[in-house]
């Protein structure tokens, strides 16, 4: 398990942007998967490889015939469905490996060498997009903790604290429509390709006691990201509101374990 606050492949983008860049998807159905696919295959100069879903369109896209195969010589993997242990497995140490939620993550990292992270924005940018619509503006620092705690208790709507415009610090919680999940799904990715700018992003990365999450589980948090790498976002402060619902996350992810 990769315990660090960085996180980093042998060999790290060196240029901004996701130039020459070989990324491979497994398990990418339905319309979130489509929009997912779609996304990627419209960056510059990205060579995407898929497997067990159709790439019927998008310049650049090859149906792998194989999860091997699908994974060969790629730099960055999304694993949103299927067996992401069998992809860990099969993905080399250079391959940075995304999963969906953190407890398969945990499980899939210990099936080889490759990095791995954990897709858990989705309930952020639930919460970001309801908060958007109501108050037309745009939304940065919206944050999952755990595996699902949506807190925009720290949100901004255009620069401005949210808290007094309406939000919610623990917003309900909301059922994505495709293009918000997808868009989550590709803004990962993004982040750990491209860097986020010193924007943050939320990611399952291994705990390391900080928040209070203790060690031996994955963890959503804060980062920020450089190419091909993370780091935790420190000193943030928690309400009694929003500490109560990271811990029982952090409960519930030490149970499933």
């Amino acid at each position: 398990m990769h315990r660090s606050g960085s996180l980093r492949t042998a060999r790290a983008i060196s240029v901004r942007g996701a130039r020459g860049l070989k990324v491979a998807v497994t398990g990418a159905t339905g319309a979130v998967g489509a929009g997912v696919l779609s996304s990627i295959s419209s960056l510059p100069d990205v060579t995407l490889s898929v497997f067990g879903a159709d790439a019927t369109a998008g310049k650049g896209v090859s149906q792998a015939g194989s999860l091997s195969e699908c994974l060969k010589g790629a730099e960055y993997a999304l694993v949103l469905g299927g067996d992401a242990a069998a992809a860990v497995s099969a993905a080399t140490p250079t391959t940075m490996v995304s999963v969906m939620g953190c407890t398969t993550a945990l499980k899939a990292s210990k099936a080889g060498s490759a990095p791995v992270t954990a897709i858990t924005g989705i309930p952020a940018a639930a919460a970001a997009a309801e908060l958007a619509s109501k108050t037309g503006g745009t939304v940065t620092k919206a944050i999952s903790w755990g595996d699902g705690v949506a807190d925009l208790s720290h949100a901004l709507v255009d620069g401005k604290w949210a808290i007094p415009l309406g939000a919610a610090p623990l917003p309900a919680p909301s059922e994505p429509g495709p293009e918000v999940a997808a868009d989550a799904i590709v803004a990962h990715l993004k982040a750990l390709a491209m860097g986020t700018d010193g924007e943050w992003i939320s990611m399952g990365v291994p705990a390391v006691g900080d928040f209070g999450t203790g060690e031996g589980i994955y963890y959503s948090v804060p980062v920020v990201c450089t190419p091909g790498a993370y780091k935790r976002v420190g000193g943030i402060t928690l309400t009694p509101e929003v500490a109560e619902a990271m811990e029982a996350s952090r409960v519930a992810l030490v149970a499933a374990a």
